[in-house]
């Protein structure tokens, strides 16, 4: 009797356990990116450099976990933490801008989904920066925010804390999100505070989208007590809005895709305006061999002057299984007038000290598991 019960209860504790592991799950994930690179110009006297730098070129490298729990009806618990990390030295990355480390810095969120939309909480993407990477060839990767500038101080800094974010439902193709950062500032509900809009359009290989976003109280002269930095790609600046505007699109036809996006972003007073504007083509060569061709053009406007940055420089991408690549590239870098001083000022977090020309090459190993 004692163990007819027995196994009564334990096939009932497994029809629960397997019930349990129907409705809900958790994955976890991540990539690993690393690449040794050569770059001209990394000092005053014009010397040359071999580094593993902050990763490889094509994805930032990252581990992280997501989960969803359905509730019944179409209701659904999900969320999401991810850290991203520096491989050649295993530091953490995107730490706060007094440097206190974080453990999960690029994404750190949980939310419900449900047939009327998604609503989620937490560290998150701004809409303008993740508008963006959807028409970059390279999501806004180390390509583009080292050596490159189009993810590096023109998006609001990529992710803002405090944020709550709606995501409708797709209809006729078309997703709208809208979401706002709290300052967490007592007596103010505008200091530190970020509204944002985007939309966008689903159909087939196209793929066209846009977004609004506006950062108070970007800037100031103390990093410690600064929820979003000092500095406008490195340079101290006053204490600022940031407005930024993005609007672009992607075509896929055949083996190849074609990536187009123009960003505006205002920094007000440090008076920093930026048009940025890139293309690019992926080309499969074969199935497992991938070109990639991208040109970025910005031009910077600041205290009555003008420049120009332009970037560009193919990339093999050749897939060893799904999860694995190797890849190997070269870049080139001009700039002219205000993005020449802008290079060359102390503290740049991309310095060209001076000169008007970089050139890279690298080659990378990719994993993702």
């Amino acid at each position: 009797m004692k163990k007819h019960t027995l196994g009564i209860l334990t096939g009932l504790g497994l029809a629960i356990s397997g019930g349990v592991h129907a409705q809900s799950s958790v994955t976890l994930y991540g990539i690993i990116d690393e690449a040794v690179r050569f770059d001209t110009h990394q000092n005053k006297s014009g010397g040359k450099l071999f580094t593993m730098g902050s990763g490889g070129e094509i994805q930032g490298s990252r581990w992280g976990m997501q989960g969803t729990e359905d509730l019944g009806g179409g209701l659904a618990a999900i969320f999401q933490l991810e850290g991203g990390f520096t491989p050649n030295t295993g530091v953490t990355q995107q730490s706060t801008p007094s440097g206190t480390a974080r453990l999960f810095g690029r994404t750190a969120m949980v939310g419900l989904t449900s047939p009327y939309g998604t609503l989620t909480m937490g560290r998150q993407y701004t809409l303008v920066h993740e508008m963006g990477w959807t028409h970059d060839i390279y999501a806004f990767a180390n390509y583009t925010g080292t050596i490159g500038f189009q993810g590096a101080g023109l998006t609001g800094g990529g992710r803002l804390d405090n944020t709550v974010r709606y995501t409708s439902p797709a209809l006729a193709g078309f997703t709208f999100k809208g979401a706002y950062t709290f300052g967490g500032v007592a007596g103010s509900i505008h200091q530190n505070s970020s509204p944002a809009l985007s939309l966008s359009y689903d159909n087939g290989p196209l793929s066209v989208g846009a977004a609004y976003q506006v950062v108070n109280n970007i800037g100031g002269l103390t990093p410690a007590t600064t929820a979003y930095g000092s500095t406008y790609f490195g340079v101290t600046i006053p204490d600022s809005s940031q407005k930024i505007f993005t609007v672009g699109a992607t075509y896929k036809f055949g083996a190849a895709k074609v990536f187009g996006s123009y960003i505006y972003s205002h920094v007000y007073p440090a008076d920093y305006r930026n048009d940025s504007f890139s293309t690019a083509l992926q080309y499969y060569i074969t199935p497992a061999l991938i070109l990639d061709l991208p040109l970025y053009v910005d031009f910077v406007h600041h205290a009555g002057q003008s420049g120009t940055r332009i970037t560009g420089g193919p990339t093999l991408d050749y897939l060893l299984s799904k999860r694995t690549d190797v890849y190997v590239g070269v870049d080139y870098n001009h700039l002219t007038g205000a993005w020449t001083t802008l290079a060359a000022a102390s503290g740049s977090n991309q310095p060209f000290f001076g000169y008007n020309s970089l050139f890279e090459a690298a080659i990378g190993l990719r994993h993702k598991f």
